[in-house]
């Protein structure tokens, strides 16, 4: 996936070849930045050759574009949008292109995909182009894993989807619903558990990560752009939104949901079927819907 810039803007020669998020940039990439957050957009300072779909308004330093291609929109998400989807476009016309094997073993391989020693892949399991997967690896029948790179130790149940677009959408002109592309990965760590069924997504800008030990259970929906860090556990039925930060150690409840773009500090505790709304600070218990903080009483 690339695009030049100069058919954007004459001013500038450099290529863009993917995609990230303005809250965490990476250079040579796309992205957008609203009013709402418009401070974002100091982050590209000391980067190059990024595109920067940003809202009109915005007062952006002289020194950030030199560098970097600064387009300013009524409305930047759209113009994001309409951009990835040409990169998105790019990358569905390649892999159209490729083929799934089926080995011996009965699962389906795609190309350029890297599996460590000792690993047992099922029949009837998915492992998507350029895939990385980790020594001493188990994947069960019927899992579909794209979009995505592994470490050692990993254990995926049955049916369970790695690597899935995100649900993120935005609006035309027309009011009409378009899907923002996802064109990030999911990046998981060693010694990490996926349930039965549970479906984790990809990254929207950026990446979707699962640190070491982390552990899930059945029926699990990870949203893109999640960061969950290492040995928090998540038990069946938790629904955790898009950019949510889940700490160190946290614990999440059965069925319990977490909206979008909240944290969970480390050691925190979400209570069984708990609708957190609000971000929870580090070694609290949360309970109820909406979720509040657990006080005892004598």
């Amino acid at each position: 996936m690339e695009y030049n810039v100069h058919e954007i803007d004459s001013r500038y020669d450099f290529v863009v070849q993917g995609v990230s998020y303005i809250g965490s940039p990476r250079q040579g990439t796309a992205m957008y930045v609203t009013q709402k957050v418009a401070h974002l957009l100091e982050n590209i300072r000391g980067l190059t050759a990024c595109l920067v779909f940003a809202e009109k308004g915005i007062e952006a330093d002289p020194e950030l574009q030199k560098e970097n291609c600064i387009v300013f929109s009524e409305n930047p998400q759209l113009a994001y949008v309409r951009f990835a989807g040409s990169l998105a476009g790019q990358k569905e016309a390649l892999d159209r292109k490729r083929k799934y094997t089926l080995t011996e073993e009965g699962y389906y391989l795609g190309e350029n995909v890297q599996i460590g020693e000792n690993a047992c892949i099922e029949p009837t399991a998915l492992i998507g182009h350029d895939v990385v997967i980790g020594k001493n690896a188990f994947v069960g029948a019927g899992a579909v894993i794209k979009n995505a790179v592994i470490g050692d130790d990993f254990v995926c149940n049955a049916h369970a989807v790695i690597g899935s677009p995100g649900f993120t959408m935005c609006e035309d002109e027309e009011g009409n619903k378009l899907r923002i592309p996802s064109l990030g990965r999911v990046i998981i760590g060693n010694f990490v558990e996926v349930g039965v069924g549970d479906n984790i997504s990809a990254g929207s800008g950026g990446d979707t990560v699962i640190e070491d030990y982390v552990k899930l259970d059945v029926l699990i929906h990870i949203g893109h752009d999640a960061h969950i860090q290492k040995n928090a556990e998540l038990t069946a039925g938790a629904i955790v939104g898009g950019f949510d930060q889940i700490g160190e150690r946290a614990y999440c409840g059965l069925n319990a949901a977490i909206r979008n773009r909240v944290s969970v500090g480390a050691g925190g505790f979400i209570g069984m079927g708990a609708v957190v709304t609000k971000s929870v600070e580090a070694g609290m218990t949360v309970v109820g819907n909406p979720a509040r903080k657990f006080e005892r009483t004598k």
